[in-house]
């Protein structure tokens, strides 16, 4: 019986409004995976690949919340980005939980469809620019340990434009 359901085919709009959707999904799961190698990184040193390996296995099952207390708890990420860090946890909450059913009375109307994907394009755009201070973060961290990395710098300067 619910194998000959037909669904309704989603008009442009609604096309346009979930590929908004999934970009700020896209990028808030890449800046909490960017998080979790910050983590590990800073609390292992090179010699310990296996056992950073083993421990990123486990940091990447922790929420978003629970990787930014644990970085704010054993001071591995500067302040400055630790703000940043749980203001875009609080728009990551509201994406996961609350943007489609928020107001879901206006739903199909052109105001709910602009606001929402306003709303998830700053979204992508503030993780996608804390994914560069994360790894800008490491570069200056892994530099004060005596590794050169200044052709990943260049590539960085290259691909970002930076």
């Amino acid at each position: 019986m619910i194998e000959k359901i037909k669904f309704k085919k989603a008009s442009e709009k609604e096309m346009f409004l979930y590929c908004c959707l999934g970009e700020a999904l896209c990028a808030v799961q890449i800046i909490e995976d960017a998080l979790s190698h910050s983590i590990i990184i800073k609390k292992t040193e090179p010699s310990q690949k296996k056992e950073a390996d083993n421990l990123l296995k486990k940091q990447r099952f922790y929420t978003f919340g629970r990787a930014i207390n644990i970085a704010k708890k054993e001071a591995l990420i500067p302040e400055s980005l630790m703000i940043e860090l749980s203001d875009l946890l609080k728009e990551r909450n509201w994406l996961i939980h609350e943007s489609l059913i928020e107001n879901k009375d206006e739903f199909l109307s052109d105001s709910f469809f602009k606001k929402l994907s306003k709303k998830t394009k700053d979204i992508s755009l503030k993780a996608n620019k804390l994914q560069i201070k994360i790894e800008l973060d490491l570069i200056e961290y892994t530099e004060k340990k005596g590794i050169d990395l200044s052709e990943i710098k260049s590539k960085m300067n290259k691909h970002y434009g930076i």
